[in-house]
């Protein structure tokens, strides 16, 4: 019985651990398509691509992307949904967000 019960924990052990890495992004070329085009459209036509990063967000239940270079004054101003829509929050929301968000991971936006 003590062997059944410690090969069951580490059944569920390695389960938890496997499904952790499934959604972690190693790279760019694992953004979705429109975050790829949206960081060209930014970094491309001022070459700050070294000085950009993507964080990703979660917060209620979604995941957010922000994209951020070291240059810009405007925090958050580049934040998207998974879908690629901006949010459109009044100021409730915003402070809510600061509050409860989880960054999950910072990925360089290019290499």
């Amino acid at each position: 019985m003590r062997r059944f019960i410690l090969l069951i924990g580490i059944f569920l052990l390695l389960s938890f651990l496997s499904c952790d890495k499934k959604d972690t992004i190693t790279g760019p070329r694992d953004f979705p398509l429109w975050l790829q085009a949206k960081i060209t459209e930014l970094v491309t036509p001022n070459n700050i691509c070294e000085f950009t990063d993507v964080t990703i967000i979660e917060y209620n239940g979604k995941r957010y992307y922000h994209i951020y270079a070291g240059l810009w004054s405007c925090m958050y101003c580049q934040l998207f949904d998974e879908q690629g829509n901006r949010p459109d929050w009044d100021t409730s929301v915003w402070n809510d967000f600061f509050a409860k968000k989880k960054e999950v991971q910072v990925i360089p936006a290019c290499k």
